[in-house]
């Protein structure tokens, strides 16, 4: 009985031959995994329950009756385990609402794409002296890009509702990243996080809240009324009059300076692309190449308007500049309009803004969401989450060098491929290795029917 028992017993509790002696199964104790571990008592009173319940300890509806006891609680950790236990404004955009934020950003993206094609459009036209329809004829603007739609027959009105709808996808997606941090990277400051993923989002948002007033207030009038809604009248000349409002032209024209700085700084470090699919090892190469291409250009482009934008502001403190029925950043552009070389430049940058409206639609489908952190380790993340993006992040780098590897050898094997092929084909110039003296072939590579200007061998080459 005694061997049958000991046969499905697990290997710790059998008994040894060597010393006869019982190996005792391991202690289930927290002491025993943990030996720096504190011994949890076995019941709390009553007299205890106010001070753990403020310690957050045990839950606060638990019960507290003289004389009754309650279980154990659990030694919590002081690091934060989930998104759960993280305010709302912390820890990104949480897991369970992913969905739902890619469909805004997809449908924010699509509108935002319209918008700046209508105006790269307007600016093209503009330069031509091309007639558009509505009164957004030198109107190169967001506003005049919704007097085009708002003019087309029939269907206006009906793309000024979706044109909104999209924009407040837009609105919502920003804010909602700016609030909740998402994208924060470990590997960039305080200041960096917060400029890139908490301010930049934000003003952002509230630029696009602005674009959605107007086309709100265009829905539901006519045609003259929509083009006075579009206009900028008198500013920025109004705020001339006084210390106050010269003072807010100067904030404007420093606000487009520091955007222009944004664009740029995107349009050459390509810091957009950590957050395209085509920036995976396993992208196709002419697919990335097109879209940061575009990428770059588009970002360019923004930054000239803004450029042009931030100088008109300055220069309305020098002069009095009015708007009249053009919204303001049309006033600005129009200046280039003067002479022919600005004329030209207006071409280009509506050339460029057209691309980047194709590059904003094409994010609907190249662009994470939501915003991932640029190294893929976020600021929230867990010790073991941060410890799997790193090797995820370590993989990725060893997958594009060993392209890049396969990619040098397939060359190779060309060559020399292309060597031996040489080697039949007698009708072409023999070729000679290089050396370390002379980087130059040794002979020169001329055609074997000219024989004439061959140059001799020298002695040394004979021997």
């Amino acid at each position: 009985m005694s061997s049958k028992i000991s046969s499905i017993l697990p290997a710790h509790l059998k008994s040894s031959k060597d010393n006869n002696k019982t190996i005792s199964p391991p202690d289930p104790s927290p002491q025993a995994f943990h030996p720096t571990a504190p011994s949890a008592p076995a019941a709390v009173t009553s007299d205890n329950q106010d001070r753990l319940r403020q310690q957050g300890l045990i839950p606060s509806n638990a019960s507290s009756t003289s004389g009754s006891t309650v279980s154990a609680p659990t030694i919590l950790s002081s690091r934060r385990s989930s998104q759960s236990s993280l305010p709302f404004y912390e820890g990104g955009v949480r897991s369970r609402h992913t969905k739902f934020v890619t469909w805004l950003g997809r449908f924010g993206f699509i509108a935002k794409g319209i918008v700046y094609g209508i105006i790269g459009v307007l600016t093209c036209t503009n330069a031509t002296g091309a007639w558009t329809p509505n009164g957004s004829q030198n109107n190169e603007s967001p506003q005049g890009a919704f007097l085009l739609l708002g003019g087309i027959p029939a269907v206006g009105r009906p793309i000024l509702v979706i044109m909104a709808i999209g924009l407040i996808t837009y609105i919502i997606w920003r804010f909602w990243e700016a609030i909740t941090g998402q994208g924060q990277d470990i590997n960039m400051g305080k200041k960096g996080n917060f400029f890139r993923y908490r301010l930049s989002p934000f003003v952002s948002g509230c630029v696009y809240a602005a674009y959605t007033y107007y086309v709100i207030q265009m829905i539901y009038q006519t045609a003259e009324e929509q083009q006075t809604t579009a206009s900028s009248k008198e500013f920025p000349a109004s705020w001339t009059s006084s210390m106050i409002g010269r003072a807010g032209i100067g904030v404007l024209g420093i606000a487009f300076i520091i955007a222009t700085i944004t664009q740029l700084v995107n349009a050459i470090t390509g810091n957009f692309i950590t957050d395209l699919k085509t920036s995976d090892p396993n992208a196709r190469r002419w697919e990335a190449i097109i879209v940061h291409t575009a990428g770059r250009i588009g970002f360019v482009a923004r930054g000239a308007v803004f450029c042009t934008m931030s100088g008109f502001f300055w220069d309305s403190l020098a002069k009095r500049n009015e708007s009249g029925r053009q919204n303001m950043t049309a006033a600005a552009l129009s200046k280039l309009a003067e002479n022919r070389a600005g004329r030209a430049f207006m071409i280009i940058l509506g050339t460029g803004l057209v691309i980047y409206a194709l590059f904003a639609i094409s994010n609907v489908h190249y662009k994470y969401f939501p915003t991932p952190p640029p190294s893929r380790v976020g600021v929230y993340l867990e010790e073991d989450q941060r410890r799997e993006n790193h090797q995820r992040h370590l993989n990725e780098e060893e997958e594009r060098e060993r392209a890049v590897r396969e990619a040098q050898e397939k060359r190779e094997r060309q060559e020399e491929k292309r060597r031996k092929r040489r080697k039949y084909m007698f009708w072409l110039p023999k070729e000679k290795p290089t050396t370390e003296l002379d980087p130059e072939p040794a002979v020169k590579n001329t055609p074997w029917w000219k024989f004439w200007d061959r140059p001799q061998p020298t002695d040394l080459e004979k021997s």
